[in-house]
């Protein structure tokens, strides 16, 4: 009897002390909560055990270690960024990303531009877990990696079959590493030199894997963004570039995404509503065909409007206008050297043909805004603006920066802004798009670059605030869904993207009323306001509207089935 009545008080404590235990990690209360569909809002509770969301409903009596008070804030799935630069942050020890997660996001797609960060994939996998990273990580195969490492440095050239073959291994290799798909860099070196023919050989590779094709297509303009009217061979246009990727996709049998989709400058302003169409067209045939856009009309790089082979000693073949740095390139007194070029008539005339065209590109004359110079008093002028104060034309005044400003190429800091708002409405608009920042780590305390796109603090922010909120572009439900459950479905990923029982909790938790992008052309370095939490595999890298150190990010693995 003493036995048993022991037996019975041991399990009746038992029970008692499960019973007074947590039945959650956390709870998130009151919420509005966005699914990620695109459904309308539904008042519910979250509850979330380990990395896990396992209860969606009526939570009032449940316990947890940690409650959440969502009350008029929105619950929605982690934002997907599609297009990334932030491997060396990571491989660096700074993966805690605050830049990405004070937006919302919660994953990110990284190798893009065709470049892999580390090879083989395989030990990039082994590295980014070692480093540690706020986000999920996608992977992915880069077609400029592969390029190189079968064709060595004498890549400026068409492939021979034989190392197409030795790429196309390549790529069969880093899918069974765990890469989700091909992207490439088609305006940089060395893919400028691939044919459609050798990138769709590629992509055929990654068809058997479930993988999917993503392009930096090979021109935003008129012209890659490598050549000027004087050295281009021949016109491959913004809709020619389109095209190869929706063609790949036909051929291949793939989803083929089209990366931070713009078209530059106003030449080319309205062509949006022409590429949705042919996007459209696609569907309709049965093929799957993605965007992914950022929320800017400026872009970010070096701009040079004066052509670079008016600037170096001696003619480099090949050499591309946003080249930075080419072998044998030399601009030693570049200053002296534009000047010969300008005695000589026609090769002036040249030169002031691809300053236009430049100045067009970079979004007009008053597109262009001086971001630092050594007047100072230009700083926060457009080129326009200075042309008409030195009354003058704005190729001369291009060429008047060129021979008195900073001595390098360009002689200046432009930020070009030469995206049609009317074209990112178009694309934001469309069910098929996606999100993605194209940026880099960053934080107030880093400032790598002073000069930084805003987009690297608020994309996503500015994506909701400016285009649903403020003015109405989308519906809410629709701009979640395209961070969220859309970009799922574009990855082949089936746990994340949506609130639901069973899935991964990677969780926003944001008040509309306070949501805002802070990050300015002038002072990009502020974080985004109004995002309260982000839990990522169900822990805090945002809390009460604060990063967090945390670094639960995970290399994903495919899931799409073969």
């Amino acid at each position: 009897m003493f036995v048993r009545a022991l037996t019975c008080a041991a399990v009746f404590t038992a029970n008692s002390m499960s019973a007074q235990s947590p039945e959650y990690d956390v709870i998130i209360r009151n919420g509005r909560v966005l699914d990620g569909t695109g459904n309308p809002y539904v008042f519910a509770d979250v509850g979330i055990r380990g990395d896990t969301i396992v209860r969606v409903g009526n939570l009032r009596a449940a316990r947890a270690k940690r409650v959440i008070d969502a009350t008029g804030q929105y619950v929605t799935p982690g934002f997907f960024a599609m297009h990334e630069h932030i491997e060396p942050e990571i491989l660096a020890g700074f993966g805690t990303l605050p830049n990405f997660t004070t937006q919302g996001f919660t994953t990110a797609v990284v190798d893009a531009d065709g470049r892999s960060a580390v090879w083989p994939l395989s030990k990039q996998r082994t590295d980014f877990e070692r480093a540690g990273s706020a986000l999920n990580l996608v992977p992915l195969v880069g077609h400029g990696t592969v390029r190189q490492l079968a064709m060595g440095e004498d890549f400026k050239r068409t492939a021979t079959p034989a190392e197409i073959e030795k790429m196309k291994a390549l790529v069969r290799e880093g899918m069974e590493q765990g890469a989700f798909g091909l992207s490439t860099g088609l305006e940089y070196s060395p893919m400028r030199w691939s044919t459609e023919a050798e990138v769709l050989e590629l992509a055929k590779v990654v068809a058997p894997y479930g993988g999917h094709y993503q392009a930096h297509l090979r021109s935003q303009g008129q012209y890659p963004k490598w050549q000027t009217p004087s050295t281009a061979e021949r016109t491959i246009t913004n809709i020619d570039a389109v095209m190869e990727s929706i063609n790949i996709a036909k051929q291949a049998g793939i989803p083929s995404m089209l990366d931070h989709l713009h078209p530059k400058g106003p030449r080319e302003w309205g062509s949006g509503r022409i590429i949705t169409q042919l996007i459209d067209a696609a569907w309709k045939e049965g093929h799957q065909v993605y965007i992914n856009m950022h929320s800017y009309e400026a872009y970010d790089e070096t701009i040079v409007l004066v052509p670079r082979w008016a600037l170096i000693k001696k003619q480099v073949p090949n050499l591309g206008q946003f080249d930075a740095r080419v072998p044998g390139a030399d601009y030693t007194d570049m200053r002296g050297t534009l000047r010969r070029h300008l005695a000589q008539p026609d090769t002036a005339r040249l030169i002031r043909r691809d300053i236009a065209y430049e100045i067009d590109r970079g979004g007009g004359p008053e597109g262009l805004l001086v971001m630092d110079y050594p007047d100072k008093t230009w700083i926060g002028k457009t080129l326009g603006q200075v042309a008409k104060m030195r009354g003058e034309d704005p190729v001369e005044t291009s060429l008047y920066i060129q021979l008195n400003g900073f001595d390098r190429p360009g002689g200046i800091e432009w930020r070009a802004f030469a995206v049609s708002l009317d074209d990112l409405k178009e694309f934001m608009r469309k069910d098929y798009t996606a999100v993605c920042t194209d940026r880099h780590g960053d934080s107030p305390d880093v400032r790598k670059d002073p000069f930084i796109h805003p987009g690297t603090f608020g994309t996503a922010t500015r994506r909701l605030r400016r285009f649903v909120f403020d003015e109405p572009v989308t519906t809410l439900p629709f701009a979640i869904r395209s961070m969220t459950s859309l970009s799922a479905q574009i990855l082949g990923l089936r746990d994340r993207g949506r609130i639901g029982e069973g899935l991964k909790a990677d969780i926003v938790v944001f008040d509309a009323a306070t949501l805002r992008d802070k990050a300015t052309y002038f002072d990009p370095f502020q974080y985004s306001e109004g995002i309260t939490f982000v839990l990522v595999n169900g822990a805090f890298v945002v809390d009460g509207g604060r990063p967090t150190a945390g670094k639960p990010g995970r290399v994903l693995t495919p899931q799409r089935p073969r």
